[in-house]
């Protein structure tokens, strides 16, 4: 069975900030989008549009597919299909 996982947040955003001691300011800034749109992302309120996304990675020097993982576990990989 093919299943498509739908992301509603991007939980690597705001470990990945703290990380690189980044400013959520300074990278909505840089963005063009409000400090509050950041805040939003960040506590997964809401999710950026795709356009976003690659401009994300490259600020926070990781791939888009990071922005998506915690770096936990997946929880819905456990093999028990």
């Amino acid at each position: 069975m093919n299943t498509t996982k739908i992301y509603t947040s991007l939980p690597g955003l705001r470990p990945r900030r703290l990380a690189l001691g980044l400013k959520a300011t300074n990278l909505a800034d840089a963005l063009g989008v409000t400090r509050a749109a950041w805040s939003y992302w960040e506590s997964g309120a809401t999710m950026p549009s795709s356009g976003y996304l690659p401009a994300l990675a490259e600020l926070l020097q990781c791939s888009i597919e990071d922005l998506y993982d915690a770096g936990e576990e997946d929880e819905d990989d456990d093999g028990a299909d």
